[in-house]
């Protein structure tokens, strides 16, 4: 039984310290907030790397105060769950045992928040549209796209990961005050089997809106809009940590 309210952040786009990011400081301290709370869950809705690629016996260095955050949530009691989103997609079994967080691949999950029956999902190729990438995504998840890119040194495979990285960021930046058709479809189509709440990442969008007799909760990203969502007894919300102030 949840003890707790139940959090969703999704595209923080972390990149390795001391690069900078807006946003990093206002999820370090969202999570730090969190620690103090009562134990609740904390699913992260993909994208919380701007790239995350696993060796066999190594995994991207520069993201130690975040691995520590979210390992101090797991040793307070917190459920934590990372659905990977398309730019973290490999992250696998180091960063798990780092951080206690458990990985789920599922296109989307199904579970239950204070009553309410939730879908949970990144929200990359649901839905009509997004052909390019629906199309390329079995391509760049397949195993053996995996056992080509480890062959590359990491320094090179990370350069041009980064590169394909700000391309797709590039790419969201148009569709950042609109929910795709495609996603409202298929989140309408979630609520007609039973959804209360479905919650999506992927946009860069932070709205709650109507779909049907539910809701469709985007949480937003920390590089422009700082948000992240929560739903507790009273329902759903969106929370804002500005960088430098206090939501």
């Amino acid at each position: 039984m949840t003890r707790g309210d139940i959090y969703f952040a999704g595209d923080v786009h972390l990149v390795p310290e001391p690069l900078p990011h807006p946003g990093r400081e206002a999820f370090l301290e969202f999570l730090g907030r969190l620690a103090g709370e009562e134990p609740g869950e904390l699913w992260l809705t993909g994208d919380l790397f701007d790239f995350w690629f696993e060796y066999r016996s190594a995994m991207p260095a520069g993201y130690d105060r975040a691995l520590k955050a979210l390992s101090v949530l797991a040793e307070k009691g917190w459920r934590t769950v990372f659905l990977p989103g398309n730019h973290d997609w490999w992250v696998g079994g180091h960063f798990e045992r780092a951080t206690g967080v458990r990985i789920d691949r599922s296109p989307f999950v199904r579970t239950e928040c204070f009553g309410i029956r939730t879908v949970i999902a990144h929200g990359d190729g649901l839905g009509r549209g997004d052909i390019g990438y629906r199309l390329i995504r079995p391509v760049l998840r397949a195993r053996l796209s995996s056992l080509l890119f480890r062959m590359l040194h990491p320094d090179l495979g990370a350069s041009i990961a980064g590169l394909a990285s700000g391309t797709s960021r590039r790419i969201l930046r148009r569709e950042i005050l609109e929910i795709p058709p495609g996603l409202s479809e298929w989140v309408s189509d979630m609520v007609a089997g039973g959804a209360g709440a479905v919650v999506t990442s992927h946009i860069h969008t932070a709205r709650i809106a109507p779909a049907g007799p539910g809701v469709h909760i985007s949480t937003g990203d920390w590089i422009t809009t700082f948000t992240c969502a929560r739903i507790g007894p009273g329902g759903p919300e969106l929370l804002n940590f500005p960088p430098g102030g206090s939501r």
